[in-house]
């Protein structure tokens, strides 16, 4: 039995949302992104009223990713707002990979009902509690009170040192009680505390630049604010570039100064030797968690690194430096193109750099490069070189979480600021299609394509029709194999058998058409303009790219299954088998 919370006559109960609104647009927040309930009837219906473009996701959890792929296109922080109880749970993975990613977001959602002497009311959960560890701080918004210092300091939370998102929660049925900690402009402590040290100014960074004979840039995503002025220091210093996954593109990979690592390219090896030679290895607006250390396997000596970001919490995890400055990359970047250091006091001698650029972009053999049907070579690296002829050069490609992803970044070059973007820390699937609809929301004027495989098309394909409504011309490339190939595709290293991947068949054309979404299917009649006219319409359309194993990854899955029956026939043989070896 369904029960109905009835609310006020005028659905507003005592909550000012016209308040919550003009607060929201007084900080620049342009849209709001999420699903609508009986609880959040009079944020709604504020929200009609106002100036914010509210975009309706067939999920929260879309919403939620949405969110933060407009941040990630654009700087600019966007709102979730949901119910509470389910809708509050089905975005929590969202706001999960957004603070994993230091993404800032507002989640604005209503209170749990909390009326005295009763148990077991509707959708009753403690939402700070649990949002605690994976939000910056939680803030409440009681009734007849004015929200817009709430607002002012949630989103202060967020935006300040690592970015993250912040839990707001507002009454919705006059009551008055709530946890202690929780008063309008009060907000629970992060989850993650900022240390307290002493840290060195911008400036006496200048002396040591300017005497480095070899220095490196490490970049992360918390610089591309500085992508312009990253640009002049290397145009005019001689400084090489090595840049964390989600910072690539802060210098396009066509410069000669751009490294172009990935550690699913491989080069591992020659990015080590890189930083062992240099006499000062400046990381700017990196903090070095696992995917921007390479699984913590870069090796950064202390005595040359010089770590800068707003972040206290990130100055002093993983890596320790000679010396911490705690300021916005931006503003330091800007300092070094200004203090114009000549390029012939540096000390990589001619052609070195180009040396470790090639060894450091050499693919590793090993890796699973899957056949795609259509392509030049018969391979994904065919297909991603003529999908970046097909491409302009600053379209936004925004990734799922797969072996799409894990192809993409090894081949696909980035020539942009903001150019890729992933799940980072979080790795979550679903991500990709809201992401890459919040992104192009984000910036209407720069083309965003989406590359995702078929298992994230059957989690989250359904926000496509987000798109066909709000008439977003957004590329959707589906790599079309049947399977979870990326965990297939281990189960087959490892053991040659792989287990509980198999997904059902999908008539991609048939979803497309179904729900008024374009379809192209890959191949090699396809064209590069018609690609063009996607970007430039007013759908999304869906690209079909069939993708199956190439000769290599059968080859290792063929020597993985030997290996594993010698395995068998070896512990049949001495009586070691799985259940005497775990004894």
């Amino acid at each position: 039995m369904v029960i109905e919370i009835n609310p006020d006559v005028d659905g507003r109960s005592a909550m000012n949302f016209d308040s919550i609104c003009a607060a929201l647009e007084a900080r620049g927040i342009s849209h709001v992104f999420g699903v609508p309930g009986t609880q959040t009837l009079g944020l709604f219906g504020a929200l009609r009223g106002s100036g914010l473009r509210f975009v309706l996701a067939s999920h929260e959890l879309g919403a939620a990713f949405m969110a933060s792929g407009h941040y990630r296109a654009s700087g600019r922080p966007a709102v979730v707002a949901t119910i509470g109880g389910p809708g509050f749970t089905n975005a929590l993975t969202g706001i999960a990979e957004a603070r994993l990613d230091s993404v800032p977001l507002l989640h604005l959602v209503s209170s749990p009902a909390t009326r005295p002497g009763e148990k077991f009311q509707l959708q009753a959960i403690d939402q700070q509690r649990i949002a605690g560890p994976i939000v910056k701080g939680c803030f409440r918004i009681r009734n007849g009170r004015d929200p817009a210092s709430v607002i002012d300091a949630a989103l202060d939370l967020a935006l300040a040192g690592e970015p993250g998102p912040v839990l707001v929660e507002f009454d919705v049925q006059g009551e008055s009680g709530g946890s202690a900690g929780d008063e309008p402009g009060e907000a629970r402590p992060a989850a993650y505390p900022t240390a307290n040290e002493e840290y060195a100014s911008p400036e006496s960074l200048l002396a040591r630049w300017s005497s480095a004979e070899r220095p490196v840039l490490l970049v992360g995503q918390g610089a591309v604010g500085g992508a312009a002025a990253l640009r002049e220091i290397v145009d005019h210093g001689g400084a090489p570039v090595v840049t964390t996954p989600s910072a690539r593109g802060i210098l396009p990979e066509d410069h000669p100064a751009a490294m172009g690592f990935d550690v699913l390219r491989g080069g591992l090896d020659a990015v080590n030797e890189l930083f062992a030679r240099s006499d000062l290895i400046l990381a700017v607006g990196c903090k070095l968690g696992h995917n921007g250390s390479a699984g913590f396997r870069l090796r950064l000596p202390e005595a040359a690194l010089v770590r800068v970001d707003r972040s206290g919490e990130v100055l002093s995890a993983n890596y320790p430096a000679s010396l911490t400055i705690r300021s916005d990359a931006a503003t330091v970047l800007e300092l070094l193109a200004a203090s114009g250091t000549d390029p012939n006091q540096r000390g990589w001698r001619d052609g070195e750099l180009g040396d470790y650029r090639k060894r450091i972009r050499s693919s590793d053999p090993s890796a699973a490069d899957p056949a795609v049907t259509g392509s030049e070579n018969g391979r994904a690296s065919g297909f991603f070189s003529w999908l970046r002829r097909a491409l302009p050069g600053e379209t936004t490609l925004v990734t799922d979480s797969g072996l799409h992803q894990v192809v993409a970044r090894r081949w696909f070059e980035v020539l942009a600021p903001r150019g890729l973007i992933l799940p980072s820390d979080f790795q979550s699937m679903g991500f990709g299609i809201p992401a890459g609809i919040g992104a192009r929301l984000a910036e209407p004027a720069r083309p965003v394509a989406v590359l995702v495989g078929d298992g994230g098309l059957l989690m989250s394909g359904l926000e496509i029709t987000t798109a066909v409504r709000e008439r977003i011309p957004l590329l959707v490339i589906v790599f079309n194999d049947g399977k979870l190939n990326q965990i297939r595709w281990q189960q087959l290293k490892d053991s040659g058998h792989p287990f509980g991947v198999e997904l059902a068949e999908l008539e991609i054309e048939t979803f497309a058409r179904a729900i008024g979404a374009g379809y192209l299917a890959f191949d090699r009649t396809l064209r590069a303009e018609s690609l063009a006219g996607v970007l430039a319409g007013n759908r999304p359309t869906i690209l079909e790219v069939t993708v199956g194993d190439s000769w290599s990854m059968r080859s290792q899955s063929a020597g993985a299954k030997l290996k594993s029956v010698a395995r068998s026939i070896r512990d049949s043989a001495t009586g070691e088998g799985p259940a005497r070896r775990s004894r």
